[in-house]
């Protein structure tokens, strides 16, 4: 099942602590994360995308047998969720087994095959071996599938590239010249 699956399942106040977590986690604020995902694991002990996340504070902290362990019991529960196998394979890399991670990372796309952070790694890991043929092909589809999770901060700006402003600021003044000239 993928994440959003499991997400739909959780009640509004669930959802509100495991976006939260998320956000922390996203942040590198990883105690505060694993606050949140306790909390919310309190209440849905089995909530598979909570667990996946405790995985990877573990990863982050090089706790990778605890790590490990808590994947292992994810996929004993759900074996086609990808971010879990995905995680395996990211743990073997770690430890320079690349290619048990590629297998890893080959069973999370056979699962789920939109998903975007396994083709990613499959691409890094060809990069690292020097098989560059083979890293464009799966850096092209984690692309395409989306690796990276994009978010709208409000108290943010959505545009980034202020060159981009620039030439808009231009067009408007080219308008507003042309309006000039013409009537």
């Amino acid at each position: 099942m993928q994440e959003a699956d499991y997400k739909n399942k959780l009640s509004e106040l669930e959802t509100d602590i495991y976006q939260q977590a998320v956000a922390f986690l996203e942040k590198g604020q990883r105690k505060k994360a694993a606050e949140k995902l306790d909390e919310l694991l309190a209440q849905k002990k089995d909530f598979i995308p909570a667990l996946n996340k405790k995985a990877v504070i573990y990863v982050y902290q090089k706790e990778f047998k605890q790590a490990q362990n808590l994947l292992n019991t994810i996929i004993t529960k759900d074996p086609e969720y990808a971010p879990a196998i995905t995680n395996l394979g990211s743990i073997e890399k770690e430890l320079g087994n690349y290619k048990e991670a590629k297998k890893m990372y080959y069973r999370a796309v056979e699962v789920e095959a939109e998903y975007g952070p396994a083709y990613n790694n499959l691409g890094v890991i060809f990069r690292e071996e020097g098989n560059y043929a083979k890293s464009v092909k799966y850096l092209k589809k984690a692309r395409k599938f989306g690796s990276l999770s994009h978010s709208l901060d409000p108290d943010k700006a959505f545009y980034q590239d202020k060159g981009c402003l620039f030439v808009l600021f231009l067009v408007i003044i080219l308008i507003v010249i042309l309006y000039i000239i013409l009537f």
